[in-house]
């Protein structure tokens, strides 16, 4: 029999682009963006990653910088924290109310720029969190969002395998691997009946 070429269906070109990276998904005009919301879920999930990244990179530096102005005025950057930082330990009992006013202390003989770093990282600490926990939600949302095309059910299922596959994701790296495994030969069957 001979070979007809043909503009291919919505059904191979959906299995395609499920095959396809997922960065790859924009360029495709929209369609499956628009077609299924798991890829606008996700979207927002890479979004709250690259700003929490951001976050968490500025923080790093600011709590470097920090510890450097509190060692070059000559004081100890392992118990030379803020003021907050002081009340939380002690509310949490990890403090004594003596530790408690001899860290006041210490914290009122630091220079001004010293206190105003600290107060500046606590901002950036609380900021750090904040992305930390919008990341979590969005993560969450992903889950929570039912994937409405085939397309997006398999992309889904793809990407449940590569975290399953993520290390510290499941106690037994062995059956990670094994599951994440066994869910891309399922997609391949799918894959494989789409095209046929």
């Amino acid at each position: 029999m001979a070979r007809q070429s043909h503009t291919p269906s919505r059904r191979a070109m959906l299995a395609g682009i499920a095959a396809a990276p997922v960065a790859g998904l924009p360029a495709i005009a929209g369609v499956v963006a628009e077609a299924d919301p798991i890829f606008a879920a996700f979207a927002q999930l890479e979004r709250a990653k690259a700003a929490n990244k951001t976050v968490t990179e500025a923080v790093d530096e600011l709590r470097g910088e920090t510890w450097e102005a509190i060692e070059a005025a000559g004081l100890d950057p392992r118990v030379t924290i803020s003021c907050r930082k002081l009340e939380e330990r002690r509310e949490l009992n990890f403090y004594s109310d003596e530790d408690y006013a001899a860290g006041l202390a210490k914290l009122e003989g630091a220079p001004v720029k010293i206190q105003k770093m600290l107060l500046r990282l606590d901002e950036a600490e609380d900021t750090d969190a904040e992305a930390t926990e919008a990341e979590k939600d969005s993560e969450c949302a992903l889950y929570d969002t039912p994937p409405t095309t085939r397309a997006g059910a398999l992309w889904l299922l793809r990407h449940i395998a590569d975290f399953l596959d993520e290390d510290d994701v499941v106690n037994d790296n062995w059956v990670g691997d094994m599951i994440g495994d066994s869910i891309r030969n399922a997609i391949a069957a799918l894959e494989r009946e789409a095209l046929s």
